[in-house]
Order: C-alpha cells, then sequence, then structure tokens
C-alpha cells in the first residue's frame, strides 16, 4: 500500500511542478505588461517608447537599483550658488522607479499655478547660453554652452547640456558637486540613480522637483545658474563641445 501511494506521488510531481511554472509565467507576464504601461505612462525620454526601449530601462534599472538618490557623500568642493538655499517646504515627492525617463509622481503644482520659467526664458538674457534639443532626453529644449565657448569635463559626452525642464516642471541639471549637495540637503532634489554610471550621465546628474509657487520658481532659476556657471566656467578641465552636436 506504501509503495503504492509512493509511485502514485512520484507520477503526480511532474504535473505539479508544470502547474507551478505556468502559475509563474503568468504572474511574471502580468508584471511585465503593467511595468511596461507604467513606463509609457511616464511620457517620452531619452528611449525609444518601444518594448526594446523598456528592456534597456530594465537592464539599467537592475544595474542601479541598490543607488541611494540622496547620498552626499563625496559632493564637495567649490560650489556656484549665491548664498545658502531655503530648506524646501514639506516631504520629498515620490519619484517613479525608472530610471528612463526619471520623473517625480506628485506634489506638482495646483492647477492655477503656472511657472514662467522655460529654458528659453532662462537662456535668452544670458549670452554665453544657447538653446538647442536636450541630449540627454531628446524630447525637450536644453540649455547649452554657446558654440565656441570652452565647457566642463561633465559636459564631454553632451557637448555642453546644462539642464532641461520637463513638462511637469521639472529639471534636470548638472551642478558642481558642492551645489548638487547643498540642493539634496536642502530637499530640492536627488541625483539620477544612473549618474556616472552610465548613459553617459555626469556624476552630479540632478533631478530638481517641480517648483510649486514663485518663491520654488526662484530657487529653480539660481540652481540653473549655479548649473549654467559650472558648465561654462573657465575650468582647467574644460574642453570643447563636439561641432556636431
Amino acid at each position: 500500500m506504501t509503495r503504492r501511494w509512493e509511485t502514485q506521488a512520484r507520477r503526480g510531481r511532474p504535473g505539479l511542478w508544470v502547474r507551478v511554472m505556468l502559475a509563474g509565467a503568468v504572474l511574471a507576464a502580468a508584471w511585465v505588461v503593467r511595468d511596461y504601461r507604467g513606463w509609457l505612462a511616464l511620457g517620452p525620454g531619452g528611449l525609444p517608447h518601444t518594448p526594446r526601449g523598456w528592456l534597456t530601462m530594465a537592464v539599467l534599472r537592475a544595474r542601479t537599483w541598490r543607488v541611494d538618490p540622496f547620498d552626499t557623500t563625496g559632493l564637495t568642493g567649490a560650489g556656484h550658488l549665491t548664498g545658502p538655499l531655503p530648506v524646501r517646504a514639506g516631504p520629498r515627492p515620490t519619484v517613479a522607479h525608472y530610471p528612463i525617463p526619471h520623473r517625480q509622481l506628485d506634489q506638482f503644482p495646483a492647477p492655477e499655478f503656472a511657472s514662467t520659467l522655460t529654458i528659453a526664458s532662462f537662456v535668452a538674457p544670458r549670452p554665453t547660453l544657447t538653446v538647442r534639443q536636450s541630449y540627454f532626453e531628446k524630447h525637450n529644449d536644453a540649455a547649452f554652452a554657446a558654440p565656441g565657448l570652452p565647457v566642463h569635463a561633465d559636459g564631454r559626452v553632451s557637448g555642453g547640456e546644462i539642464g532641461h525642464i520637463h513638462a511637469d516642471g521639472s529639471l534636470h541639471l548638472v551642478l558642481a558637486p558642492a551645489d548638487a549637495a547643498a540642493a539634496i540637503e536642502h530637499g530640492w532634489g536627488q541625483l539620477h540613480p544612473a549618474e556616472g554610471r552610465a548613459a553617459g550621465l555626469p556624476s552630479t546628474y540632478l533631478l530638481v522637483y517641480s517648483p510649486r509657487n514663485p518663491d520654488e520658481v526662484a530657487v529653480a532659476e539660481r540652481l540653473l545658474d549655479a548649473a549654467a556657471a559650472h558648465m561654462t566656467g573657465n575650468q582647467l578641465a574644460s574642453v570643447r563641445p563636439p561641432e556636431d552636436l
């Protein structure tokens, strides 16, 4: 009797494993579909809006998932901010777990508030800057060092990109290390998870949260000015931007 039960149990095991594997495959497929739809919902970024783009993002996410975006260790030295930053009111916004596009998910401005800050309005009174399509985002205007000017080594890959503004008002900026630390520690932003690791991103590539009122717009503009000073300063590590960018 015991031997017969053991034989039946052995015969039943393959069927059990098949069911377990099928259930796992269904759950994995459902997760992939949900993750892909969530990624698409963020809008265009620096990758094609296709399954291949999502797969590239997923590989990058696996490589950077342990990165602490608030770690300011080593972000020292001279900065370009004029005076200390105020502390941003309230908790930080939630940021999506996708490295590209890198976007916040909440704490947007109230519908009745519209920021006057645009890349065009920022660049217009600053002759050392120009507007071109973002090297990193591909779908946004970005501020760059003007043609012919030397740029910091942080602009070697991008041709001198200083920063750009997303549709939700948040920004990506390349800051001096000390300025990046100040922005993070005062609650204004966080490091990109792939900074200094992939996609040619400089090690101080920062997401600055969407300004919610005129005072926060003024802080964002101060950070843009600091990023411009960092990229266009006459530094020993400067390089000329590539002619074809």
